[in-house]
């Protein structure tokens, strides 16, 4: 048995494969940017999935399946491997009373992140619920402060609405 599903990489770069429970799952990079203090603008990419064509939170019923995860962090290794010093941000939102559940699988989740990628977390305060953010950066991108700084920045501008 494979450790991983088979993921095909559609024409607009997102990947995509069926779980053994014919779930279908699409996991995707939109380009983002970021700017700095300095004025530089660093183009961020924000990591989403969904599953069946949805991003619906309702209480998941199924048994649990390791290769998703497996499949997905596999996915999210290969994007650093191929792109350096690119930066991928994740955000759990509270409308559902679910993100912090997410955060705590996403977490769980990142431990299987390649080694030269490290994970910085921030949670904000929004809606009467709360946001979970984080940035996933190279350890090495000459850049990691500046770009930090920015996401920090960008977190309390959103609190501070």
């Amino acid at each position: 048995m494979s450790l991983l599903y088979s993921f095909d990489v559609t024409e607009d770069g997102s990947y995509s494969f069926i779980s053994e429970q014919n779930h279908h799952y699409l996991i995707y990079f939109s380009e983002s940017t970021l700017p700095d203090s300095d004025g530089n603008i660093h183009i961020v990419y924000n990591l989403g999935f969904s599953r069946d064509g949805d991003h619906s939170s309702t209480p998941f019923s199924f048994k649990y399946d390791r290769l998703i995860r497996a499949t997905i962090m596999s996915i999210v290794n290969d994007f650093f491997n191929k792109n350096d010093h690119r930066v991928l941000i994740y955000f759990c939102f509270g409308d559902d009373g679910y993100s912090r559940h997410r955060k705590i699988v996403f977490n769980q989740w990142c431990s299987d992140l390649d080694l030269s990628v490290e994970k910085h977390d921030n949670v904000i305060p929004y809606e009467n619920t709360y946001v979970y953010g984080s940035l996933m950066i190279v350890k090495d991108n000459p850049l990691k402060q500046l770009i930090l700084t920015s996401f920090n920045k960008f977190l309390e501008d959103i609190y501070n609405k």
